[in-house]
């Protein structure tokens, strides 16, 4: 489950025996306690780090190399910093996945986020003990983890048109045939299309939903009622 160590991470830092390793990078003493005690409940999961400027954040993630970065992304009341640490932490430390946990975000930082690298995102006041556990370890997994209330921000903007431009009926289709997990040679041949053709639909849905991984699409997709029956 664990991504391989870094050689240049001290092994004292590494903590080999966890499952998951967590940076946690928030302000307030309160949300870091709060978070590292959840997430400590789990005896595979520890937090190696904490980080309260966006600086020490990039440092921890630099020194300690974890499986996933919790972060506040206005460390500095500056979500544009956040946003840009996402990207750089996305590009040059890809073992480690970022899950976003805020006080509140609107549809353009949660869409932005995604884009940079984040593979979750949760509003503070809306997600339990539980949930963060669970969600942290999927996003380790590889999965994109989006909390309730932000699926159904991100919903409202894909359904008002007003920053989105609609699914034609073929990437609709194509949207269905990525919910069911297959690949673009599969999608071809079912709907007698080139592969080519396949990624031309995927790289025009996910610049229309303002994302980078199929999964991402999906769970869009889902949040906005598109794949329903």
């Amino acid at each position: 489950m664990a991504n391989d160590a870094r050689e240049d991470v001290a092994l004292g830092r590494r903590f080999p025996m966890a499952q998951t390793r967590v940076v946690v990078a928030d302000k307030t003493v309160i949300a870091r306690v709060g978070i590292r005690t959840i997430l400590e409940r789990a005896s595979s999961t520890v937090v190696v780090a904490e980080a309260l400027t966006y600086a020490e954040a990039l440092s921890a993630v630099e020194e300690h190399a974890p499986d996933v970065l919790v972060i506040d992304l206005d460390l500095g009341d500056d979500t544009t910093k956040g946003l840009q640490l996402c990207e750089v932490i996305s590009a040059k430390f890809s073992g480690t996945k970022i899950f976003c946990l805020v006080r509140s975000a609107s549809e353009f930082v949660v869409v932005d986020a995604l884009r940079r690298g984040a593979t979750g995102f949760y509003l503070k006041d809306q997600i339990t003990a539980d949930e963060l556990q669970k969600a942290v370890k999927s996003v380790q997994r590889g999965e994109t983890m989006l909390g309730t209330g932000v699926s159904k921000l991100i919903a409202k903007s894909l359904g008002s048109g007003h920053n989105n431009e609609q699914l034609s009926d073929r990437e609709l289709d194509v949207v269905r045939h990525l919910a069911k997990g297959l690949g673009n040679k599969e999608i071809a041949k079912s709907l007698f299309i080139s592969e080519s053709t396949v990624k031309f639909h995927v790289h025009n849905i996910c610049k229309k939903f303002g994302c980078t991984k199929r999964t991402q699409v999906v769970h869009l997709a889902t949040s906005a009622g598109l794949l329903a029956s």
